[in-house]
């Protein structure tokens, strides 16, 4: 901690800077003695115990003031007295204010600091108020010496092997996967990275199909074959510290995304494999050259084209007049899915739904009653987008627009592509279609079709672990790193679902074992969970507290008297999820077998909901039951809104 002396040293030194400034415009005080005798008598009988930050702050405002009139007016009575007894008392003042580690702090450093970065700042806020952007400054520059640069100097072992990329470059319904899949059945040990859990699923299906034994991984299961020769797994489980002679890694034109987009950067850069087969759309074959370029590695390009034609309708779709067989149904959030299949069903037409929050397993049975035929349409969110084999003739946008999580927008040029490539599969179909309701929706869904697509320009970087053993606390480490620029074409992911999982544990800190050890703590706020869902949440938090008092968690309870419908069955089904995460996570014990039952008893649960009865879930005015526009933002039609 840093001497009294020098501390009023350097506060008379930075007012005087600010007397000598130049005034705007002239300092007018007709009251001048008498204003400057009740500052002086207010300082005088100020107790360090009992003064805020708010009056500290303006005597630091007053004293910048009656220095710079004092100043100028040759008030050298006055000067002497602001420099041997009022200067010394702010100091007083302000070095009470301070927490005792703050105190420590306050150095020569901390003075250097001031001066160079927030020269004359002290002259209007308190040590208290200014301390904190010298933590973030220390913080970040911490930050810089330990991160490097380059984010791929952060995988040594993958930058000292000499790998070898073969980019699949093309649109949907190309192929493109495909062909990285036949190289990934000959690899004595390989793996597949995809997106989605039933992609997973899907390949570790056909790599049975083929005869090799496989391994399925995902955050909510692991299958495992014996003499297993190649993983089949979602791009969160991949293993960074095994080696590969083949890998696959799916649809990385979502190392964009501002959620998940790190997970594909670090597979591109970290992970080990003589082989690596990377499939992604033309926007992302520039940010995948500079990867691979930065990382020293050999590439060669595979491009694709469409194997079918598409094209866009003429004629604006008409709902539910133009439903035909083999349609998928586009709306952008479950209650609008739902909506739609209850009016299907209305109507006669069996349709299957597909939407975010749906078990895997339980979208995977849908699929499969579309493309057996069982249903006639499907009715789906975006997610039919990522990567999923349906036997779709068209594709019919009721909605041109979306909620993001932040705002309502029209759909880009990039997801308009990424849903309409879909329509017109392989060897069902010669031709695909597209179309929209409304004449606007279906002129500004061509319109985007047709826009060339605008390569990538930034890619998503994922927190480096290395910053957990900073002294300062995870949230402040968090945000401190998140406001570091990395280099070019790099952007950090979103932390917002970790902060506020570290809120919501810092407010019972007290009852976490282990709050203070960041990497168990970063463990647990990274556990993915459906932040919306405030029963899931309570879990997490139940087992944060609670985790070390077993060799296993408490298993989540369904409560049979709760009301709720396919939505209470929803959440105990990511409740279930969260169980099998946080276990893993910290190496408890999991009843496997129970585990299962459940799953299977609340998937049937939730098939039997959407197997029948989903008129309930239609649009309906809540006043007068009036049946509302498909697409209608609210809940009461226009009379009884009026």
């Amino acid at each position: 901690m840093i001497q009294t002396k020098k501390l009023v040293q350097f506060y008379i030194s930075q007012y005087e800077i600010q007397m000598k400034k130049r005034q705007r415009k002239p300092l007018r005080y007709p009251d001048f003695d008498r204003r400057y005798d009740r500052l002086r008598k207010s300082m005088r009988g100020a107790r360090p115990s009992r003064v805020n930050s708010g009056v500290l702050e303006e005597y630091h405002k007053q004293l910048k003031n009656i220095a710079a009139y004092a100043y100028r007016k040759n008030r050298e009575d006055v000067l002497k007295e602001l420099q041997e007894e009022l200067f010394p008392k702010l100091v007083q003042l302000d070095m009470a204010l301070l927490l005792p580690e703050q105190r420590e702090g306050v150095n020569g450093e901390f003075l250097a600091f001031l001066r160079r970065r927030m020269p004359g700042r002290i002259c209007q806020q308190t040590l208290f108020s200014l301390y904190p952007r010298y933590r973030q400054y220390q913080l970040k520059h911490k930050i810089l010496n330990l991160v490097p640069v380059r984010p791929e100097l952060e995988f040594p072992e993958a930058l000292s092997m000499k790998r070898h990329f073969i980019l699949h470059v093309g649109p949907t319904n190309s192929g493109k996967t495909f062909c990285a899949l036949e190289r990934l059945k000959l690899a004595e040990h390989g793996v597949y990275l995809g997106p989605l859990r039933l992609l997973a699923l899907e390949v570790y299906e056909r790599m049975k199909d083929y005869g090799v034994a496989c391994t399925m991984l995902t955050g909510q299961e692991c299958i495992e074959e014996k003499d297993s020769r190649v993983t089949a797994s979602t791009i969160e489980m991949a293993d960074y510290d095994d080696e590969y002679d083949v890998a696959v890694i799916d649809e990385a034109q979502m190392m964009a995304d501002p959620d998940r987009g790190h997970s594909w950067t670090k597979a591109v850069l970290g992970l080990r494999a003589g082989e690596i087969h990377v499939c992604s759309s033309p926007a992302a074959e520039p940010v995948l050259r500079h990867l691979i370029e930065l990382c020293g590695d050999t590439l060669e390009v595979n491009r694709y084209e469409r194997k079918t034609t598409l094209i866009c309708e003429e004629k604006p779709f008409q709902f539910p007049e133009d439903v035909r067989k083999g349609d998928a149904l586009i709306a952008f959030s479950k209650r609008s899915v739902l909506d739609v299949a209850g009016r299907l069903e209305e109507r006669g037409i069996s349709a299957s739904i597909i939407y975010g929050s749906l078990p895997p397993e339980i979208r995977r049975r849908q699929m499969h009653m579309f493309t057996s035929g069982r249903t006639k349409v499907v009715v789906s969110t975006d997610a039919i987008g990522m990567g999923l084999n349906l036997p779709v003739r068209r594709i019919v946008f009721l909605q041109a627009d979306k909620f993001d999580g932040v705002t309502r927008r029209p759909l880009n040029a990039s997801e308009v592509r990424q849903i309409a490539g879909r329509a017109g599969r392989f060897g069902i179909y010669d031709t695909g279609y597209i179309t929209a309701m409304g004449a606007y929706a279906l002129e500004y869904i061509r319109e985007q079709y047709q826009t060339p697509e605008e390569p990538l320009e930034k890619v998503n970087l994922g927190f480096p672990q290395i910053l957990l053993d900073l002294d300062d606390p995870l949230d402040e480490i968090l945000r401190v790193w998140h406001d570091v620029e990395p280099s070019e074409p790099f952007e950090k992911e979103n932390i917002d679902e970790a902060l506020f999982l570290y809120e919501r544990a810092h407010r019972v800190r007290g009852r976490i074992e282990g709050f203070e050890d960041k990497r168990l703590l970063y463990r647990m706020i990274i556990c993915p969970i459906d932040i919306k869902d405030s029963r899931v949440v309570s879990l997490w938090l139940d087992y944060c507290q609670n985790y070390p008092a077993d060799v296993s968690l408490a298993k989540p309870r369904l409560d049979r008297r709760d009301m709720g419908g396919i939505m209470k069955y929803e959440t105990y089904y990511k409740q279930l999820d969260l169980y099998y995460q946080f276990s893993h996570r910290m190496g408890k014990l999991i009843d496997e077998a129970w585990l299962r039952e459940e799953r299977e008893k609340t998937e049937a649960r939730i098939m039997r909901y959407l197997l029948k009865g989903k008129e309930v879930y239609i649009a309906r005015c809540q006043y007068c039951g009036k049946l509302l526009p498909l697409g209608y933002p609210y809940r009461a039609c226009e009379e009884c809104r009026a």
